[in-house]
């Protein structure tokens, strides 16, 4: 495949109980984290809102292009936010009110 597809193409009886779909390997997915070296402690920043500017972020998942190996939720990357590509994408959450 040389292009995205839509949301459910090929899991429309395999979502997850919360509903998601397509997890990975449509378009590589922007994250709000910041990129840094695992492993993960939760003071370094890489959450923080205030920490912008020339930082690089972590993109998800692999893509339409991507080799087999790479189309995994777990893999990632990161990228400069100006930067910008056919296969960068992001989803969209929401989380109910109750």
């Amino acid at each position: 495949m040389d292009k995205t597809t839509p949301v459910g193409n090929y899991s429309p009886q395999g979502d997850s109980s919360f509903g998601a779909a397509d997890m990975a390997g449509n378009v590589w997915e922007w994250t709000r984290s910041l990129s840094r070296l695992y492993p993960y402690t939760f003071d370094d920043q890489r959450e923080s809102d205030a920490v912008l500017g020339e930082s690089q972020f972590v993109l998800r998942g692999g893509s339409f292009r991507s080799d087999a190996e790479f189309v995994r939720c777990t893999v990632r990357t990161a990228h400069y936010p100006a930067f910008s590509d056919v296969d960068f994408g992001f989803r969209v959450a929401i989380c109910p009110v109750k």
